[in-house]
């Protein structure tokens, strides 16, 4: 994340300069809400709140005429704009001025990637792909990827179904006629959580989610750095910590008998690329700090690599960053990001599912 103490300010002909901002330059802030209409001030107001927005505002004659503002998680590549808006008397032909702006901006960060919605884009010009419900355009290098169709994406409906989430998504991936739901995530947790109780549901293991893949005729592989339980600390008492202990050694014995491959050892982030490449899919355990500002295991679904960059489809949206489907769908992410995320816990553990067409199973 760039960070400079001041705004930059560059002149850009009589009477016209452009403003580079960040969330850290509170005085850029408060003068474009009150110089702009009060739907795109509350707006502005929102994102301000944001760690990791960047924005461009197109002054003339000290009174802002545009402003481009573009959201990110910190480990992603890519930039979401978050809002676009312009005076009635800002020239047309300037746009593309502001939209340069915000992507000189986003290599600066080394984000090749933006991302807007449908009805942003076209105001805002440039060339866009069109995605599932939005548009997209590379500013960098688009890596190259064998991977196929990216899999649908099914937000997490409770805090603590992150893994099944993940899982069916990678379900989808495998058979398109199967459409995630709430029904089948809360299936999924049910056999795959290390608790239920004393002090509320928990979360999954990477035994317990790869043994509700194997019942569905999924091929399974585990790698587990650890031989020990994991998420011991967030047990808010020792017979928390108990229980959850005797859950995750009964979920590995079961895994251990079902004769699923076990790697116990750290994974390369370069391993996951090679399965991903023999046409499997990836269940990731990572550390939500370098995404979110704060430590809680989380799972996400990396389904596709090329060029140094993976993409994962996180079950998370997160409300008060006011993200939506395209902040969390094929997202790319640097492999030396997702190799810092990709370790969790004191002492840091690694761990992921590997799941594909089993026998039972069709590829679509």
């Amino acid at each position: 994340m760039r960070h400079f103490n001041e705004p930059v300010v560059s002149a850009e002909g009589e009477g016209a300069r452009v403003t580079v901002f960040t969330a850290e330059h509170g005085p850029v802030w408060a003068d474009l809400i009150a110089a702009v209409p009060a739907e795109a001030g509350d707006r502005l107001a929102a994102l301000r709140q944001i760690a990791g927005v960047t924005g461009v505002a197109h002054y003339s004659e000290g009174r802002p005429e545009a402003i481009v503002v573009g959201q990110r998680r910190p480990a992603a590549a890519m930039m979401r704009i978050a809002l676009f808006w312009s005076a009635p008397t800002f020239i047309a032909g300037d746009v593309a001025r502001v939209l340069e702006g915000l992507e000189k901006e986003a290599l600066a960060q080394d984000v090749p990637c933006l991302r807007a919605d449908e009805d942003t884009a076209p105001r805002i010009g440039g060339q866009w792909q069109r995605r599932d419900g939005f548009l997209q355009r590379w500013i960098g290098n688009e890596p190259a990827r064998r991977q196929g169709q990216v899999p649908p994406s099914w937000p997490q409906t409770a805090g603590f179904t992150c893994g099944p989430s993940a899982l069916a998504m990678a379900m989808a991936a495998i058979d398109p006629a199967l459409l995630p739901d709430r029904a089948l995530e809360l299936e999924l947790w049910r056999e795959a959580t290390t608790i239920i109780g004393p002090n509320g549901p928990g979360g999954c293991d990477p035994y317990g989610l790869a043994l509700a893949a194997r019942r569905r005729g999924l091929r399974v592989e585990i790698f587990m750095s650890s031989a020990e339980p994991v998420f011991l600390d967030r047990a808010s008492s020792e017979e928390r910590r108990g229980l959850m202990s005797f859950v995750q050694a009964g979920f590995k014995r079961e895994a251990e008998a079902a004769s699923l491959p076990i790697e116990t050892r750290p994974f390369a982030v370069e391993e996951i690329g090679q399965a991903l490449d023999r046409g499997l899919s990836a269940l990731v355990l990572i550390d939500q700090a370098p995404m979110m500002g704060h430590t809680c295991p989380h799972w996400v679904l990396v389904h596709g690599h090329g060029d140094g960059v993976y993409f994962l489809n996180d079950p998370w949206i997160e409300p008060d960053r006011l993200e939506q489907k395209m902040d969390v769908v094929d997202l790319p992410v640097r492999a030396a990001e997702l190799d810092r995320m990709a370790w969790y816990g004191n002492p840091a553990c690694r761990a992921a599912v590997l799941v594909g067409p089993g026998p039972a199973t069709r590829k679509g």
